[in-house]
């Protein structure tokens, strides 16, 4: 994988997390409520700015990275994209809607219409990100896709049950949620499951890739997933750092026994991607503007996550 390429890789792992934890904190919405709005508001509200943000600099970073591929990918993918940017305004317009309403039931109303409509919007991203990788229901040839066997075929199925089952992980570690100790324990081996069988059945090659030449990295990262889970099982309130730590690095790890390759293996990014010197200014400028982008969220995750937090909140 081209330098450019793992520099926009990386940048989408930190995308990705974020969104997948917020996609957990759809989820506990949905479940539980009452016991945790008020966690998971004071996480959120700053959090999904963050994730926006780290969208809008991976999607301007990969027009910059692969141009002549935006052609393919625009076509494509175009009508579910679009799809999924109404039901993404959707959930921001609601989110805001809560923050102002003054009444509970209203209020709690919103956020669950802002959940459901995030867990769409996930399922509709990570489905286009599947076709992309496996190149299943895409004719490169035509620029065409048929979207029902985008959406219904078992390699999606089972990557978007894995990842919402470790989006299920993330939030129960993350906000503590005490009820249900096994549960996370659970919804992690069966997402870890789940994504495997599905590497497995459709990308073979990667499947292979992740037991030969990363075998170390993924024993590395069952060791670190281990930890986590018994970190939170005791009660330690570090665990969520590397729980999330641990999700960034899976990432990480899917990605780089992937690439260069998209659509099943049959294309090669490394041949689109931009050369010259004009993919020595885009590293220059990804590199400052990353920079720049860090230092604000750092500053923004210390006034919103730590400088506010209660000294007596034991949660945190």
């Amino acid at each position: 994988m081209s330098l450019m390429f793992s520099i926009n890789y990386f940048i989408f792992s930190i995308f990705f997390t974020l969104f997948v934890l917020e996609v957990g904190i759809a989820l506990t919405m949905l479940l539980e409520y009452e016991k945790y709005k008020d966690s998971l508001k004071r996480f959120l509200m700053p959090l999904w700015e963050v994730t926006g943000t780290f969208a809008i600099f991976y999607i301007v970073n990969l027009e910059a990275v692969v141009p002549s591929l935006l052609l393919l990918i625009g076509t494509i993918f175009v009508v579910p994209l679009l799809v999924a940017a109404i039901f993404f305004i959707l959930r921001n317009a609601f989110l805001s809607y809560s923050e102002y309403m003054g009444d509970k039931v209203s209020e709690k109303r919103y956020l669950h219409i802002y959940a459901i409509a995030t867990i769409i919007v996930a399922f509709i991203a990570i489905s286009v990100l599947d076709s992309g990788i496996s190149g299943i229901a895409i004719s490169a040839s035509s620029y065409s896709i048929n979207l029902l066997r985008m959406f219904a075929n078992s390699f999606n199925i089972l990557m978007f049950l894995g990842i919402a089952l470790l989006a299920a992980f993330l939030a129960a570690v993350f906000f503590r949620i005490k009820e249900y100790k096994w549960f996370p324990i659970l919804s992690a081996v069966l997402g870890v499951i789940a994504i495997a069988i599905a590497v497995h059945g459709s990308l073979n090659y990667l499947f292979d890739s992740a037991f030969d030449i990363g075998l170390p990295y993924l024993l590395g990262l069952l060791a670190l997933l281990a930890v986590s889970l018994f970190m939170h099982y005791k009660g330690n309130k570090y665990a969520k750092y590397i729980a999330v730590l641990w999700f960034f690095l899976a990432i990480n790890f899917f990605g780089f026994m992937q690439g260069p390759y998209i659509l099943g293996g049959t294309v090669n990014t490394n041949n689109y991607v931009a050369t010259g010197a004009m993919a020595f200014y885009i590293n220059a400028v990804t590199l400052i503007g990353g920079a720049i982008l860090a230092a604000s969220l750092i500053y923004m995750v210390y006034i919103s996550y730590i400088k506010k937090t209660p000294k007596t909140n034991s949660n945190y």
